[in-house]
Formats: structure tokens, C-alpha cells, sequence
């Protein structure tokens, strides 16, 4: 491992004498010294690269027919367009809600276009319906914890936060939240949630959290069906 870390800090000192040899091309290269004086926003970059072990999740990529409509759905759950580019002849951008180098989180959204999306004449192709299709596999949805939201702007239960946030839509959109699920009470371990989920713009499923507490007591997972058979011991 430390060989490993003597590794990455050299190449990463090679990266910043790099970077600037080709990008201050643009401006002055200091004649003076050994090497160029490395500028302040290269030296931070390279103080920003993550040379530790952990694997955080870096973000949630959604795919939508129309960017302009996700991003705004989006904006009503506070986030942010951080960066806009291309993925091949696609329209993308980062969202972020909060600092993602901090924890926050961050989405990639992914505009079909249109000849690749296809859609028959007067039809609009939505997202898979996992409501609907509990037989598919593969990734459900995403999660936003809003408890601090509700605290913060002092309610007390998830529906109060979600009539709060279906106003803002018919004042920004003119549009009512499509509810994939009402909110409802989840014992999760020992922790009381409520949840609830939104359909977002092309029908993806967005959950919503608030936790209520936790319970003094150890809450049985209930992995263990009746007849005592481990059904994860089966193929």
C-alpha cells in the first residue's frame, strides 16, 4: 500500500508539471527557476485529486427525452446544473445538491436524441414503469433524505413537505407532482421512516425519506420466512 501511495503521489506531481507546460501556453510561463512556477488553480486541482482507498459513489446517471424539462424537475429537489458537455451525440450535464465533494449528491442526466430515441408520431416514450414491473431487475431508483428539509422549514410530517413542494411546481410549471406512491411508515432496522415516491419528468422513480426516530429496541430483519427455509441458500 505505501508503494502504492508513493506511486500516486508522483505521478501526481508529474500531472501538475504536465498540465502546466501545455495549458500556460495560453498565458506567461515564468522563464526562472529549475522548473515553472506551477499556478494556484493547477496547484489546487492537484491537492484536490483522491488518492485514498475509499470508493465513494461519484454519481446517478438518468436518461430523459428532454434535459431542459429534467433539469427543471430536478431544480424543484434543489439541484444544480454544475457542468453541461457531450456523452457521444448526446446533451449531458452534472447536477449536484450540496457540494458533491462534500456528500452531497450528484446526477448525470442524458438526453436521447431523437433519432436514436425514435418516438412513433403522437406517442412519447416514457421510463420503465418499476411500480408496475416488479418482475425486472436491475437499478430501482434513487433516494433523497428530506429530513433535515422538514425540519429546517418547520414541519412535522413528509406529506406536509410534499404538498410544499407540489405548490412550488404549479407556481414554477403550472404542474402537479406525478405520485408513484402516497406516503407511507417503514420500519427499517430499528430506525421509523416515512417514504413516498415521485415519478420525475420521463416517469423514473425518485424516492423520498424522512426519518422519525429511532427505537430503543433490536427489530427482528425478518429475512427468515415462516417455514424456517433460508430462500438465500437457494439459487
Amino acid at each position: 500500500f505505501d508503494c502504492t501511495m508513493k506511486l500516486l503521489h508522483l505521478l501526481k506531481g508529474l500531472l501538475c508539471f504536465g498540465l502546466v507546460v501545455a495549458v500556460d501556453g495560453f498565458g506567461s510561463v515564468p522563464t526562472t527557476g529549475k522548473y515553472p512556477r506551477l499556478s494556484s488553480n493547477i496547484m489546487m486541482a492537484a491537492e484536490s485529486v483522491d488518492t485514498s482507498s475509499s470508493l465513494p459513489v461519484h454519481h446517478t446517471a438518468i436518461k430523459t427525452r428532454n434535459i431542459t424539462l429534467a433539469i427543471a424537475f430536478y431544480g424543484l429537489l434543489d439541484f444544480e446544473v454544475t457542468t453541461k458537455f457531450r456523452a457521444g451525440p448526446a446533451k449531458a450535464a452534472w447536477l449536484e445538491q450540496g457540494s458533491a465533494s462534500a456528500g452531497g449528491t450528484r446526477l448525470e442526466l442524458i438526453e436521447v436524441p431523437s433519432h436514436i430515441l425514435n418516438e412513433p408520431e403522437g406517442q412519447r416514450c416514457r421510463a420503465i414503469d418499476f411500480m408496475q414491473r416488479q418482475d425486472l431487475l436491475g437499478m430501482n431508483h434513487f433516494a433523497i433524505d428530506v429530513t433535515g428539509s422538514i425540519k429546517s422549514q418547520g414541519l412535522e410530517s413528509l406529506s406536509a413537505w410534499m404538498d410544499r413542494l407540489n405548490d412550488k411546481s404549479l407556481k414554477k410549471f403550472g404542474k402537479t407532482l406525478r405520485i408513484a406512491l402516497e406516503p407511507r411508515q417503514q420500519m427499517i432496522g430499528r430506525s421509523v421512516y416515512e417514504l413516498a415516491f415521485l415519478y420525475d419528468a420521463d416517469g423514473a422513480l425518485v424516492e423520498l425519506l424522512n426519518k422519525q426516530k429511532d427505537l430503543p429496541q433490536e427489530i427482528d430483519s425478518g429475512w427468515e420466512p415462516l417455514g424456517g427455509a433460508n430462500p438465500l441458500e437457494s439459487d
